[in-house]
């Protein structure tokens, strides 16, 4: 009882900052946000905290540094053996250092990833449902300050950001971007994520997962806060989630999906102001006609030209994890870790769609990880938010307790057999 107590008060405190990555606890070193610190202390807790499931979960632990390391020196004795590879004009992690073989990003890029790994790992095996008030108060956070800043900006037009501390080099960690719509100048939502697009792709899950858990005024607000973030991974999520919720339910429920996108449509069609404002931050981006487009398609095409040069065993496995970082996941991936890599990241977020039985809950988590997935593969260039893993482990989760249910069913009518 003791041990289930303190995993519970110790997952509250971590859940309410998971969402936040533009505090850092030291501001020289990039990997102090207070979620991260959490992640990496989790080990601990569970070693000297937990009495059953400690063995699984720390055999699921060295599972995967054996598998990393595996993947990582098939990549490096490629480059070892293959032909040369070229790092000119390519978007590197870090851009000091032009050696090819064991370059530091990956050590770094490593904790990172590493964090996101433990937070699966932990949602994993001791996710409870009562949790579930502390995941909503982070988020909560996320779109209080969000809405803060946008009212600050509308009363002092300025900045009113007075927490973020994180800088990359020389440039901040949270930009300060503005929006025209119509004759109105507003900020656009960051809150503590650093940037619009970052708190769009936090968000989403969030709101996905109220508003299967039919917290309908939590997952209101989410909206609102995707909407202000004007993101085009805010849309592309919302599109994307009313199409996956006509696949996956019946007729009245695709309705209801249904009516908030043909209000969006008609919207769109009869106000100019809001046309103009639809076509500028999704139209124009997803179809390259502006900067932040054509930026994007750049980078995907350059990537992707430098993959088909490399050796096969490249193509395989990758020039090693962490080295470049593109302006989308898909040729991030590609490059970095291969088409083996890339195959295993979908195979990891398709599991859980595939095996985890039909209900509105858990049609839900499969939504949100199918969005998350989209989002990351089409715009968003970011493994290390650790929101993406607390879902990926609640969804696992629930499939264990699906498997547990079931094997327990079994023995039960196996019982009733025999006697």
């Amino acid at each position: 009882m003791k041990n289930t107590v303190l995993f519970q008060r110790y997952f509250y405190a971590w859940a309410i900052f998971l969402p936040i990555t533009s505090f850092l606890l030291v501001p020289s070193v990039q990997g102090t946000t207070i979620a991260y610190v959490f992640a990496l202390a989790s080990v601990v807790v569970v070693l000297f905290g937990s009495v059953f499931r400690e063995k699984l979960y720390i055999s699921n632990i060295v599972l995967f540094i054996l598998l990393y390391i595996l993947l990582y020196l098939l990549s490096q004795f490629g480059l070892l053996y293959g032909h040369a590879v070229d790092f000119t004009g390519i978007n590197l992690v870090d851009k000091e250092k032009l050696n090819v073989f064991f370059r530091s990003s990956s050590i770094t890029q490593s904790l990172y990833l590493f964090s996101g790994v433990l937070t699966f790992l932990f949602v994993k095996n001791f996710y409870k449902e009562t949790w579930d008030r502390y995941i909503y108060i982070g988020a909560l956070i996320i779109a209080a300050y969000g809405f803060y800043e946008i009212t600050y900006f509308q009363v002092f037009h300025t900045n009113g950001d007075f927490v973020s501390n994180r800088m990359f080099g020389e440039h901040t960690g949270s930009w300060f971007q503005l929006t025209q719509i119509g004759s109105l100048t507003i900020e656009r939502l960051k809150s503590l994520t650093g940037e619009p697009s970052m708190a769009a792709f936090t968000l989403l899950p969030y709101w996905i997962y109220a508003l299967h858990k039919r917290k309908y005024l939590i997952q209101f607000i989410f909206l609102a806060a995707l909407l202000l973030t004007t993101s085009t991974t805010a849309y592309i999520g919302i599109v994307l989630y009313g199409a996956c919720m006509i696949a996956f339910f019946r007729l009245k429920d695709k309705f209801n999906a249904m009516i908030p996108i043909l209000c969006l449509i008609m919207g769109l069609a009869l106000y100019n102001p809001i046309s103009n404002y639809f076509k500028l931050f999704l139209w124009d981006k997803f179809f390259t006609t502006n900067i932040s487009g054509t930026e994007r398609q750049n980078s995907f095409d350059f990537h992707l030209d430098f993959f088909h040069h490399l050796s096969l065993m490249n193509k395989l496995f990758g020039i090693g994890f962490g080295v470049i970082r593109s302006a989308d996941m898909f040729s991030t991936l590609l490059v970095n870790v291969g088409i083996v890599g890339i195959l295993l990241v979908t195979l990891f977020f398709l599991v859980p769609i595939v095996k985890l039985r039909r209900s509105y809950e858990n049609n839900g988590l499969k939504i949100l990880i199918i969005v998350i997935y989209a989002t990351m593969m089409m715009a968003v260039s970011e493994f290390a938010y650790l929101p993406t893993w607390l879902f990926l482990g609640i969804a696992y989760n629930k499939l264990n307790q699906q498997k547990r249910t079931s094997s327990e069913a079994g023995q039960h009518d196996l019982k009733k057999d025999l006697y």
